[in-house]
């Protein structure tokens, strides 16, 4: 058997501590509880069991510190005192008698002790045989057998009987099987006084008679009044001893009955206080005011001078002061930014060895409990002037969910085992109705999710019915992008060709009438020839060079219009791409320039991708293009292209040391037929709207960071793909 299996109850060893207080007084009993691993409240706790190894502890030191190897049977004798707390007679005394009580031995034993069952046989009038039969693995000690012994004793001497004759033939101690006892006890004053008064009637009743037939002058007169006198002084002197022995019995009867009765109206009053805290509560749905109304109990109803609620936090890791009374604001903010963390090894502290353990714990001094004190406990408990105090765990299906404590640091009010069965009941009370609010409030939260949820369910649906429409607008808006450069490759086409070929008639319609006008020269004066010379030889020339320039460049820009619509319409072929075999290349193109402008160039790795080569190609071109057309004359020019893989694409940088744009002109880089700075480079201000329009077939992003007089960099990403794909 496990020895801290409970077997022994809390009153045997109280009334060894009775004992000690009485007789030993030189006895330090914290040290000896301390010893035994026993809690001053658990002793008076008469439903707490002790194991083997307590009780043995508990002997072993008592016996030495009192000096006494023979207190065991002592402290069962003990039992029969008037200063004995009383439980024998709690259980022995209703029985009225010695055999009575023998008789159910076995059930009053069953109350004290788990380790043996204790049989009970009447062998004479004043004689009885108990024999202990003892559980299987249980090992009890010599000392316990005397208690046992000192236990019988006092049994009979409750009853105003003298001390008992106790043999005990067979010891499992002295290689027994069990442990039997053989108690005898004398008959006591009030049955030897019925026994001479009942057998006294016989010889005076025939004193009577003889004085009647050999002195009939004195049998009524003298013999007859001396006998009824003796006969009634017995009589009377026998109920008096046997009343006097019942009022004894009666007296110790009535010393545990009134303890009985005390500890029922106790019982009483705290189950009528832990239903009136439930009423209370559970007209509370909030914690906070369910903390308040506890709170106000404690301290109005029950007269407790300081009271706290700690609650585990979410995660349970470290306990939070919640609520309290009786603290000061600097006390409370302690207590707000105090660690009573449940995590880790170091020592825990008082409020968390409860919390974790779920067991109540009573201090009336915390010398005795210097273990459940970390130095940093010790402090803050010192600064609240904190002696004594109790806390029970607040426990909810089960488990621990904070815990409540209470103090009279005022009014110095002992603690006792009273106040701590109160918060006992209270606790599993308050604990339901945490967790009740706690529902209640997740509740809540999820009734407001599920509205807010129903609300952007309806506003996703409205934007995706706009994005709908949007994307209608959109395809309408591609279909007159498509009619636009059809009208441009068509409709306005045709006049500039008109325009171009009426100039090249009107041109040659010139050439064919200046020999006439020559003719026709001498006939006009010397003004109105130079008027007709002015005006065929340069007026005419110079509209007709305008005209045709203005042709060349309307017909440049209608086929960088259609070459942006083909852009939007070509279908894309991803496939691996060697973005460094792209930028050599194009570079190869652009010799010339990069010689003319002493152009450095440093290229970085640049990885494979997958992406449209031609895409890309174009996009690479237009950029290096844009690089060097607008380099600064004045200084050699520098160009580095980088690249940065990352994990959902990779950036492509293409930096130089050019002119630089100008803030104010940043907005129009990538805009249709829009060029920032001075416009002393032809072009149509395309080739960046191309570049802008390709990076977002591909997927991608563009932007550009510029400082004028320094240098551009140019950024622009290509979405990573795992393999090669055709999109459109």
């Amino acid at each position: 058997m496990d020895s801290r299996e409970p077997l022994y109850n809390s009153r045997i060893i109280d009334t060894f501590l009775k004992l000690v207080k009485k007789r030993y007084p030189q006895v330090n009993v914290v040290e000896l509880l301390s010893y035994a691993g026993m809690k001053a409240h658990e002793v008076a706790d008469q439903g707490h069991w002790f194991n083997q190894d307590q009780v043995d502890r508990f002997h072993d030191k008592l016996a030495e510190l009192s000096g006494n190897h023979s207190i065991a049977r002592e402290a069962g004798r003990y039992g029969a005192s008037p200063d004995a707390l009383g439980a024998l007679k709690q259980n022995l005394l209703t029985f009225v008698g010695p055999a009575k009580a023998f008789e159910l031995a076995n059930k009053a034993a069953a109350n004290f002790s788990r380790s043996s069952v204790l049989e009970s046989r009447k062998i004479g009038p004043h004689k009885v045989e108990l024999t202990a039969l003892f559980r299987e693995g249980v090992q009890e000690k010599p000392y316990q057998c005397e208690n046992r012994i000192g236990t019988i004793e006092s049994i009979v001497m409750m009853f105003n009987y003298g001390l008992p004759q106790v043999e005990h033939p067979e010891c499992i101690f002295h290689g027994g099987k069990t442990c039997r006892y053989i108690v005898s006890w004398e008959s006591n004053p009030a049955e030897t006084l019925k026994i001479i008064r009942n057998y006294s009637a016989i010889p005076l009743l025939l004193i009577f008679l003889m004085s009647l037939l050999f002195a009939p002058e004195i049998a009524f007169g003298v013999v007859l009044p001396a006998v009824a006198l003796i006969f009634l002084l017995l009589m009377l002197l026998a109920e008096h001893r046997e009343k006097t022995g019942l009022r004894s019995i009666l007296q110790r009867m009535g010393e545990p009955t009134d303890k009985l009765l005390d500890q029922i109206n106790a019982n009483y009053s705290n189950a009528q206080i832990t239903n009136e805290v439930g009423r209370v509560i559970s007209r509370q749905t909030e914690i906070d005011g369910i903390f308040s109304s506890v709170l106000t109990v404690l301290e109005e109803r029950l007269g407790y001078d300081r009271g706290l609620i700690l609650l585990a936090n979410a995660e349970c890791s470290r306990l939070v002061f919640r609520a309290g009374f009786g603290q000061s604001e600097e006390q409370n903010t302690l207590l707000h930014a105090a660690d009573f963390s449940l995590k880790g090894e170091r020592p825990a502290g008082v409020f968390v060895t409860c919390f974790k353990e779920r067991k109540p714990v009573l201090i009336n001094s915390m010398a005795e409990y210097e273990e459940l004190f970390p130095d940093g406990h010790r402090d803050l408990l010192a600064r609240f002037g904190a002696e004594a105090f109790l806390c029970c765990p607040i426990i909810c299906d089960g488990e621990s969910i904070g815990i409540l404590a209470v103090d009279n640091h005022k009014s110095h009010r002992q603690l006792l085992q009273t106040d701590l069965n109160l918060l006992m009941g209270i606790a599993p009370v308050l604990g339901v109705s945490i967790r009740n609010a706690e529902l209640l409030e997740t509740k809540e939260q999820q009734f407001n999710a599920i509205v807010q949820l129903e609300k952007a369910r309806d506003e996703l649906a409205a934007a995706k019915e706009i994005s709908e429409r949007y994307a209608e607008d959109l395809k309408d808006m591609n279909e007159e992008v498509k009619n636009f450069a059809y009208i441009v490759s068509h409709d306005l086409r045709a006049p500039l060709v008109n325009i171009k070929g009426f100039s090249a008639e009107l041109r040659g319609a010139l050439k064919d009438v200046t020999p006439l006008i020559e003719q026709a020269k001498p006939a006009l004066s010397d003004k109105e020839q130079q008027i007709l010379g002015d005006v065929l030889e340069q007026d005419v020339p110079e509209a007709l060079d305008y005209i045709e320039s203005s042709v060349h460049r309307m017909d440049a820009l209608i086929n960088a219009i259609l070459k942006l619509s083909r852009l939007g319409r070509r279908d894309l072929k991803m496939e691996r791409v060697d973005v460094r075999d792209v930028v050599e290349g194009i570079l190869k193109t652009l010799g010339h320039q990069l010689e003319a402008g002493r152009v450095t160039v440093k290229i970085s790795d640049l990885p494979e991708v997958v992406s449209d080569k031609i895409a890309l190609e174009q996009i690479v071109g237009n950029l290096l293009d844009n690089a060097l057309k607008y380099l600064d004359r004045n200084r050699a020019g520098q160009l580095e292209i980088s690249a940065e893989c990352g994990s959902a694409e990779t950036v492509f940088r293409f930096r130089d040391n050019g002119r630089g744009i100008a803030t104010e002109d940043m907005g129009k880089v990538f805009e249709i037929f829009r060029r920032a700075g001075t416009l002393d480079m032809p072009g149509e201000g395309m080739g960046l709207a191309y570049v802008k329009t390709l990076v977002r077939r591909l997927g991608g992003r563009i932007w550009c960071e510029s400082e004028l007089g320094v240098g551009t960099l140019f950024c622009f990403t290509i979405p990573n793909h795992e393999s090669p794909s055709t999109a459109s």
